[in-house]
């Protein structure tokens, strides 16, 4: 996927991670026509000075907010009457989201580095740090190794938490976030090391991957790639899921012989090259979810 716009951002969420209820707090908020700016938005968010931008980033980093405004994907997923999951009650809803914040066309960060570039399915937050640090253009000052690490800390700390390898600790600090549920990493011996879950995510719905398969490929105007690309390749729905070559064909599969996807994914191998086949239009990937969520509603 080309990311020629896309810049470093390793600050913005003031070190807190995402917390339960924020994303459908701040859509609401600013879906009433209110501003982060505002001088009552700590009263009207019922959070500190330091949460209002906390909120905001987090809004932003997975689509739900765009240029200040609530973006169609936002709305397509927390409008609280037509919304797809308003509530945001179905795990599914956050590994899309947790696709959208990895795969962020705007920004790079610390959790780019860790689902596109850190190429390790054992690592340390050092590790992560370093890999970070190799996004930042040639030729640009580097941020200070103290903000990359933050911005690392944080990331672990929303995917991991603390309190699986930390003694519990009285505070707010230890909230945890939504997006641990995926399980996508765990903590090694005492928490100076983490790792990879790599495979099948019982979660996972095969048209979420779907989807996510359309908007990889569709971004390189292709309707067919080998299955090493897609498994991967930077922000690749194989490493932003963390899925084994398994696992993705399962879920191609499952839709190729879906009624209504069956003639859109496929998965091929001819001559030694295996191939996953989407021709769903880019416009069109929503429909993917569409047909998810109504039959999850049905």
């Amino acid at each position: 996927m080309k990311r020629f716009k896309s810049r470093c951002k390793f600050s913005g969420h003031q070190t807190f991670i995402l917390r339960f209820g924020w994303l459908e707090k701040g859509f609401e908020f600013i879906n009433e026509g209110k501003h982060f700016s505002d001088s009552n938005a700590i009263v009207d968010l019922g959070v500190g000075k330091n949460m209002v931008g906390s909120i905001k980033y987090w809004c932003e980093m997975t689509g739900i907010l765009e240029d200040g405004m609530v973006s169609s994907f936002g709305r397509k997923l927390l409008d609280e009457d037509h919304g797809w999951d308003p509530y945001l009650e179905d795990n599914a809803s956050w590994w899309l989201l947790h696709w959208k914040l990895a795969t962020n066309p705007n920004f790079q960060t610390a959790g780019t580095a860790l689902f596109s570039y850190l190429r390790k399915p054992e690592f340390s937050k050092q590790d992560v740090a370093e890999a970070a640090l190799r996004l930042v253009d040639f030729g640009k000052k580097a941020p200070s190794d103290n903000i990359i690490m933050r911005d690392v800390d944080c990331y672990i700390r929303t995917y991991c938490g603390t309190r699986r390898f930390e003694k519990k600790k009285v505070g707010e600090e230890f909230i945890e976030c939504p997006l641990q549920d995926l399980n996508l990493i765990q903590p090694m011996n005492d928490g100076g090391m983490f790792r990879f879950s790599i495979g099948r995510k019982s979660s996972l719905p095969p048209e979420v991957v779907g989807y996510t398969v359309c908007k990889y490929l569709g971004q390189e105007n292709k309707n067919a790639m080998t299955i090493q690309r897609v498994l991967y390749k930077e922000y690749s729905p194989g490493q932003v899921f963390m899925l084994d070559e398994n696992t993705l064909v399962e879920a191609v599969q499952e839709l190729h012989e879906s009624p209504q996807w069956g003639s859109h994914f496929n998965f091929t191998e001819s001559a030694g090259i295996a191939q996953i086949h989407c021709d769903v239009r880019l416009e069109d990937a929503d429909q993917l979810l569409d047909s998810y969520y109504h039959r999850g509603n049905a």
